[in-house]
């Protein structure tokens, strides 16, 4: 990068450099109007810094002795090898905010600090040198600059920077007279500077204070952290805060609680993060971090803020973690009693429920039982005793009360099931002969509705070894749904068939079928479709869900297809060799 040669010499062997310079432009007179404007402006900087017209008066002060667009005194601190703005005034430049810090290595002029002579540079040469404050000022406009060293008891204690938007704004002359600004201005800047580093001490220390009660002020820490975030910022730039708690496992941590931006994968260009653990009696217990953006610089005295931060709030956050695990484990058990609560109730409720079961099954079949046994004794009486009106109408009694009779038995047997009293008595035999038999007891139900019931069984004998009584409910409950929800005239299809280790039977309707909403509860006891067509038909809604159980003890599988209006279709999956479960030894022991 090329940079114009300091013209103006800076001896800090010889004393009042200022005072020279001023007899050799103002000879004899010892001070002139320009002599007054130098001594003006440093003792203007070093009056009453909390003014709020302090600095438009130094400015106005210092453009009288040189243009400029842009100015800005700002202190170097060595030990954090950082430049960082005390005072700036002119363009706005984004990504130098009234707090910029930028490393030394990053300024566009770094031999002002071994030289201590004032430089002046073309924007553009150093933004293209690879200087991203340089890059900064550019974008902003400011083509031309000076930078000069500020130098108090023999040590570059700040920089005083001008710039313009003009390109080769400035010459020899500028360099030397900035240099004799930053001369000037020398005394002052430096109480300036201590002023601030005072006040902003001063700042940190009653905003560390007010960190720490507003952790420890309130339990919720969620709600404090917007409070807490913002005057975190004030003394740590920054647009994101973290606070995340210790897993347990090394030293890992995740995040609990957080405000603006958060922090994403370290090393990301686009975000600075700064960390520091929080320690209790020598045990961590999470970390703060706080996040800014790649044009921040955080540096130690930042990290040493957030460690102290991170020290204050760390007691407040342990309490209020113990807290909310005591609120946990707290509503964790009111659930849990609630939940024991409501199972007692459960049980009760399906105690007296099966008990009711049991009573009316008991109370109805005993009169039925008469009823069936009469009617059979009528129907055994001498021909010509009943007129034919009267053989129909007693054909009408036995087939309701064999339907009432077949309620009555899975009323009991759902009992059984969830009493678990409910046992398979399995038997070999073939599943032709079961549907055969199946088949002549369904001809008087499928003959009220003209319906037609298909079969469609292999030649083959297929063998099973199953409760063949408890899959003749099974059938006969299907069968007697679909003819029941089925219009006169249908068919009912009944198919039978063997694939490998199993038996596939399905039961085929075209009736009035099954929204899909309700498809998930079909085969739940009680449950019954709100339609039309399910209003039509008595029925209490224990068929499937009995169906489903005998299936379950069998290990075999039932499912459903159906469309309200299209028909529906059942299958029953069931392994040919019914296995028992065997109870653990220790069950058998008991």
């Amino acid at each position: 990068m090329a940079l114009a040669k300091p013209t103006y010499p800076s001896d800090q062997g010889r004393p009042g450099r200022l005072t020279s310079w001023l007899k050799r432009v103002a000879p004899g007179s010892g001070r002139d109007s320009q002599t007054e404007l130098l001594l003006e402006v440093g003792q203007i900087l070093g009056e009453n810094f909390e003014s709020p017209n302090h600095l438009g008066r130094f400015s106005e002060h210092v453009a009288r002795v040189i243009d400029f667009d842009y100015l800005s005194l700002a202190q170097v601190d060595h030990a954090e090898w950082a430049v960082e703005n005390v005072l700036q005034c002119g363009v706005k430049i984004n990504g130098m905010s009234e707090t910029w810090s930028i490393s030394l290595d990053a300024v566009p002029q770094p031999e002002v600090f071994s030289t201590r002579s004032a430089a002046m540079c073309e924007v553009e040469q150093a933004a293209h040198g690879g200087k991203s404050s340089a890059w900064w000022m550019y974008r902003a406009g400011l083509r031309s600059m000076i930078t000069a060293p500020i130098i108090a008891d023999s040590t570059v204690i700040g920089v005083l920077i001008v710039a313009s938007k003009l390109p080769q704004s400035y010459n020899a002359t500028s360099i030397r007279t900035a240099q004799l600004l930053a001369d000037a201005v020398a005394g002052s800047f430096a109480n300036l500077r201590l002023h601030k580093r005072l006040r902003r001490e001063l700042i940190e220390r009653e905003t560390v204070s007010t960190l720490a009660k507003t952790i420890s002020s309130s339990l919720d820490i969620e709600s404090s952290m917007p409070e807490f975030a913002h005057d975190l910022w004030r003394i740590i730039p920054a647009n994101g805060v973290s606070i995340s708690l210790a897993t347990g496992v090394n030293d890992d941590t995740e995040d609990r609680w957080s405000f603006g931006v958060t922090p994403v994968a370290s090393g990301t260009p686009d975000q600075q993060v700064l960390r520091s653990k929080m320690m209790v009696g020598g045990a961590m217990v999470g970390a703060l971090t706080v996040v800014g953006f790649k044009h921040q610089r955080f540096t130690r005295h930042h990290l040493s803020l957030l460690n102290t931060i991170a020290s204050n709030i760390a007691g407040a956050i342990a309490a209020a973690e113990m807290h909310a695990r005591s609120m946990q484990l707290g509503e964790a058990r009111l659930e849990w009693e609630r939940a024991e609560a409501e199972s007692r109730e459960l049980q009760r409720v399906a105690a007296a429920k099966s008990d009711f079961l049991t009573t009316v099954s008991h109370e109805l079949r005993t009169p039925l039982t008469s009823i069936l046994a009469f009617a059979d004794v009528l129907t055994r009486n001498q021909p010509g005793n009943l007129v034919e009106k009267q053989e129909r109408q007693l054909s009408i009694i036995q087939r309701s009360g064999r339907r009432l009779a077949a309620l009555i038995d899975d009323l009991l047997d759902t009992t059984l099931i969830e009493q678990g009293r409910f046992e398979l008595k399995p038997v070999r035999f073939t599943v032709r002969g079961l549907v055969t038999e199946l088949e002549q007891s369904f001809v008087p139900i499928l003959q009220e509705k003209k319906q037609f019931l298909a079969l469609d069984v292999p030649d083959y004998q297929i063998e099973m070894f199953a409760d063949q009584i408890r899959l003749s409910q099974v059938i006969s409950n299907l069968i007697t749904n679909a003819s029941k929800y089925s219009g006169e005239g249908s068919e009912i299809k009944v198919t039978l068939y063997a694939e490998d280790d199993d038996v596939i039977v399905r039961v085929i309707d075209q009736g009035i079928g099954i929204a899909q909403n309700d498809m998930q509860d079909i085969f739940g006891a009680f449950f019954r479709a709100d339609n039309e067509g399910t209003r039509r038909q008595s029925g209490t809604g224990i068929g499937l869900y009995f169906c489903r159980m005998i299936v379950d003890h069998h290990n075999g599988e039932i499912s459903a297809e159906s469309n309200a209006g299209k028909g529906t279709t059942i299958t029953v999956r069931l392994p040919r060799e019914y296995v028992p479960e065997i109870l653990p030894e220790e069950s058998l022991t008991a």
